[in-house]
């Protein structure tokens, strides 16, 4: 008999709806007499903002900043703080879990979701991951890390097998997740779509039960990934307590029809049934279980803390005869797209529609820079939707100015346009999207009229795309002048993830200030189709995208002439969320479009060219890295961007972000080059061992382009005295690393003081150095303080395999101590005199 006195109260059926969502993302609502007895919780997404739980319900949230912006930082209060302020604003979108933080390596620098993780050292995304967790479970609201584990990839990753030796995958991939259950507790935790080894993470008994729960002790709730449960009574025997999403496909009958036949000990079911109603108890909903309605709140603090933060984690790259900070009344040209239209968060689950975003153009004036601006080149994916300014409701006076929403969308039951009308929208866009749930009112077999007037800036051939998971017509005017017919390889996110793979263009011909009319009308995504997809019906959409004709040549040329005249040339460039998005990798890490010959232009124009960058993940850059004075790395820094890059150029903030990944020169030079992105059975290996990142540039001697955990400062420091405190004794021995840094240059900064262990040689292929710890002081100019960590067994460990244990050997162990991986400028030694091993935590 299950132990807890409301499980006992519940037949099989109830205890089996336990174990699957009730709809995207809320668990059941159990009912006896009339009365709840177990209440819902309700999650959200994500890493750097809690969206809420309608991508298209027009709810605005807080963008954060990015994963790799976080571990930018090096910083443990800063991850804190941010997993309390999303807390705070899953709070506000009635959510009680937040499905976050990642904390999946960064493999390679083209890996699609790097942008939501922290870094590619193990510790660096465990202690991160860590301080995170704790942050957002001291306001009541459950942490889930994922994905349990190494979904490093996303290319086809619902069906790929990770292939790992047992070593590498306990130092490197399992890790992370170690040292989150070693230094906080989380509420939940989500598996992994992929395969590791040939078996499913969801099914895997030995990564779920004997790894997670018996040897870390790990007794919170384990969820699927959306729609990555694979099995009926596999998953749930190996210990995945939650399907998710519902309605359930696995579960439900399925399951009780499991536990009837023998296949599933109902003591299975209870076990993960109490789960979910601990996890019902520790989210406070007996004491409050109504479902509000979601909001978005303003909050002045926590915008400056996302500024701070963002500022805090840039990464001077490179700053040639001191071009930064900007002086006082200088003569300055802030260039690019990405001045204007800044990329503030990564594509997919991580993508937050933001209330409220500060441009760097917007910041800079803001902070009394006075500049000239210059357009440069277009940076886009998938083609950009229309601006608002050239929309109009059609057949109404031009809607410049007005509040109302310009987009008429009209939906239809049954295959006739017109006929049969079921609900009539204005939107702000010009495209839609189901998703989630069904609408009510909406048969299968439906059909869309989007219609609204457009008036573009400029005469020329403009570009066009239409998209939808159906079939659809555009007509400009009228007539027919784009035909879409049904996309038969559709995948489950196709609308919200694949907008740049799935999107079909064309050149139309329109004149400046001249109105046109367009109207889409579009089809439900035919039965043979939608088949084909994982997760069901709900991915359908239908839309119209716009960009007008630029003279690239022209853009770049007036560019050039306006740097030339300039004190300095600010060049912004970098990638978008469609770009470096969920559900894709990337193919490249070149900048995309003409971004090089810009600031090649530029460059050529003005010796004091700064190049501000906005990605997740590394781009290229040695094409220019030798041409310009001043080189700024500001990742996707969240909603407060101009005023965060604002405060790095003027030198309100003296820069302290350091690299969390290693930068290469090319990607031939990566550990991943040749293994990356797997085969074509479905297949990728993890040949380089524990040698990832920065692991495999110290054993090649590949000089990357600039080394893991660097990163400049307006001012200088040093170290030294160097000294170790306490002796290691035995798996719990513990001792005390001190060094001196001192500030000697002008202004008072943070600096990031790493320390790396180097262990003695016994011939295990062991890396050459491991970070094991780092600390962020803040000096005053001419100032010394004292730094001091404290390392453990985890500082010494390896995994050994044959024998299913850490493990570590007497010997010389090495501290290094530095400002990067490559810039090492102290040591001291240490002694283990009789090695031993260990498992569990």
């Amino acid at each position: 008999m299950p132990s807890d006195p409301i499980i006992s109260q519940l037949s099989l059926e109830e205890k089996v709806s336990l174990t699957s969502a009730a709809d995207w993302w809320r668990t059941p609502v159990i009912k006896k007499n009339g009365k709840i007895l177990i209440p819902h919780v309700k999650t959200t997404d994500g890493p750097n903002g809690a969206r809420g739980e309608s991508y298209v319900s027009g709810v605005k949230s807080a963008c954060f900043p990015c994963s790799t912006c976080v571990g930018a930082s090096f910083d443990l209060e800063t991850a804190y703080r941010t997993g309390k302020e999303i807390a705070l604003e899953a709070i506000s979108k009635s959510a009680n879990i937040l499905l976050a933080p990642t904390v999946n390596l960064i493999r390679s620098p083209l890996g699609g979701r790097n942008h939501e993780t922290f870094s590619e050292d193990p510790h660096l995304l465990g202690v991160m991951g860590a301080a995170y967790i704790n942050g957002c479970q001291s306001v009541g609201v459950g942490a889930t890390p994922k994905h349990f584990v190494a979904n490093d990839i996303e290319k086809r990753r619902r069906f790929l097998t990770a292939e790992i030796d047992e070593r590498t995958l306990r130092e490197v991939y399992l890790l992370p997740f170690q040292i989150i259950l070693k230094l906080s507790d989380p509420w939940c935790l989500m598996t992994s779509y992929n395969r590791v080894n040939g078996t499913y993470c969801a099914n895997d008994p030995r990564l779920l039960d004997d790894i997670l729960r018996k040897e870390w002790g790990f007794n919170g709730l384990l969820m699927s990934d959306w729609v990555g449960t694979y099995s009926t009574h596999k998953a749930i025997d190996a210990g995945l307590d939650l399907e998710m999403p519902g309605p359930t496909k696995l579960r439900g009958d399925k399951l009780v029809c499991a536990v009837q036949e023998g296949q599933v000990s109902e003591t299975t079911i209870d076990a993960s049934a109490t789960r979910v109603l601990e996890l019902v108890r520790k989210s406070g909903r007996f004491e409050d279980s109504e479902d509000k309605d979601e909001v978005y709140l303003e909050d002045s603090g926590r915008d400056e803390f996302i500024a701070q933060s963002a500022a805090e984690s840039a990464v001077l790259l490179k700053n040639a005869y001191n071009v930064l900070p900007l002086r006082p009344a200088s003569n300055i040209v802030v260039i690019g797209q990405h001045a204007m239209v800044p990329t503030v968060g990564g594509g997919g689950s991580a993508k937050v529609d933001c209330a409220r975003l500060v441009a760097p153009v917007t910041g800079l004036q803001d902070a009394g820079v006075q500049f000239h601006y210059e357009r440069g080149v277009p940076v886009f994916a998938a083609v950009p939707l229309p601006e608002p300014e050239t929309l109009a409701i059609t057949g109404n006076p031009a809607s410049n100015g007005s509040t109302q929403k310009p987009v008429k969308l009209e939906w239809f039951n049954g295959s006739r346009v017109g006929e049969n009308t079921v609900r009539v929208q204005m939107l702000e866009k010009t495209e839609y999207m189901i998703k989630e749930r069904w609408p009510m009112y909406l048969d299968p077999d439906y059909c869309t009229r989007l219609t609204f007037d457009l008036t573009p800036k400029t005469s020329g051939k403009h570009l066009v795309s239409v998209l939808t998971t159906g079939t659809a017509t555009l007509y400009i005017n009228d007539k027919e002048a784009f035909h879409r017919p049904q996309e038969q390889q559709l995948q489950r996110e196709a609308f919200y993830f694949f907008r740049s793979k799935f999107e079909r263009t064309f050149n139309f011909s329109m004149e400046a200030g001249k109105r046109y009319t367009f109207r889409l009308e579009s089809w439900a995504t035919e039965p043979e189709a939608l088949a084909r997809t994982i997760g069901g019906a709900v991915i359908q959409g239908s839309g119209v995208r716009f960009f007008e004709s630029v003279d690239v040549p022209t853009q770049i040329k007036s560019a050039a002439v306006a740097a030339s005249k300039a004190d300095v040339a600010l060049v912004f460039t970098g990638t978008t969320n469609e770009i470096e998005s969920e559900g894709y990798d990337r193919e490249t890490m070149d900048l995309t479009g003409d971004q090089y010959s810009l600031i090649d232009a530029v460059a050529a124009s003005n010796p004091n060219t700064v190049v501000v960058n906005y990605s997740g993940s590394p781009v290229s850059m040695h094409q220019f890295i030798d041409k310009v004075a001043g080189i700024v790395q500001c990742w996707f820094p969240g909603q407060e961007c101009g005023n965060a890059v604002a405060k790095v150029l003027t030198g309100r903030v003296n820069p302290c972000g350091r690299l969390p990944m290693t930068w290469p020169k090319d990607l031939k030079d990566h550990a991943t080059y040749g293994n990356w992105p797997g085969d074509d059975n479905d297949v990728i290996r993890y040949e380089e061992g524990t040698f990832v990142g920065y692991r495999h540039y110290d054993r090649t001697g590949i000089p990357p382009l600039f080394p893991f955990g660097f990163g400049l400062s307006y001012s200088t420091f040093k170290l030294s005295g160097t000294h170790i405190v306490g002796q290691f004794s035995g798996p719990d021995g513990k001792i005390q690393v001190a060094t001196s840094v001192s500030n000697t240059g002008e202004k008072a900064g943070k600096v990031v003081i790493q320390f790396y262990v180097e262990p003695p040689v016994y011939g295990i292929d062991r890396p050459k150095k491991e970070l094991k710890a780092f600390r962020k002081p803040l000096l005053a100019s001419g100032t010394s303080g004292d730094v001091v960590v404290e390392l453990d067994k985890y500082a010494v460990s390896f995994y050994d395999g044959t024998n299913a244990r850490w493990k570590f050997f007497p010997g010389k162990y090495k501290v290094l101590v530095g400002f990067s991986s490559t810039e090492i400028v102290d040591e001291a030694v240490f002694k283990i005199v009789e090695g031993s091993t260990w498992q569990g935590l």
